[in-house]
């Protein structure tokens, strides 16, 4: 896998597998269930490439405990075994039409050497202009 180049995150297509990606998780936040009390249900990142190209990823419920213990935000990982899907609804946080669905099964490696992935180079879109 270590001669495998990574994917850009701007060439992510929903329902293709890639064998990696090199990204920093500049977000993490988490969804809860409306109603209960610090139930949260689903964790939600924003990941960032070298090339400055951002795409949204999440978890299945059943995975956030999982996923929650394996990430930070700031660090820089090689993330492998995930799967990608077309975002659904209108509620992108960022421009990019796929997601990345992090799994218990996705790997990540967290990258020592730090490449030069900004930490908060993102947009949010505007949802007055809809």
């Amino acid at each position: 896998m270590e001669s495998v180049r990574p994917t850009p995150v701007n060439q992510l297509r929903a329902y293709t597998k890639e064998d990696k990606i090199r990204i920093r998780i500049c977000r993490i936040w988490k969804s809860t269930i409306p109603g209960t009390v610090q139930k949260y249900t689903n964790l939600h990142c924003i990941l960032v490439d070298e090339t400055q190209h951002a795409v949204e990823a999440s978890t299945f419920d059943v995975d956030y405990d999982v996923m929650a213990s394996k990430i930070e935000a700031g660090a820089c990982y090689e993330i492998t075994e995930f799967q990608t899907v077309k975002i659904r609804g209108h509620y992108r946080v960022v421009l990019h039409e796929t997601q990345v669905l992090l799994t218990s099964k996705t790997a990540f490696r967290k990258l020592a050497s730090v490449f030069p992935i900004p930490r908060h180079r993102f947009f949010l879109q505007d949802y007055t202009l809809a």
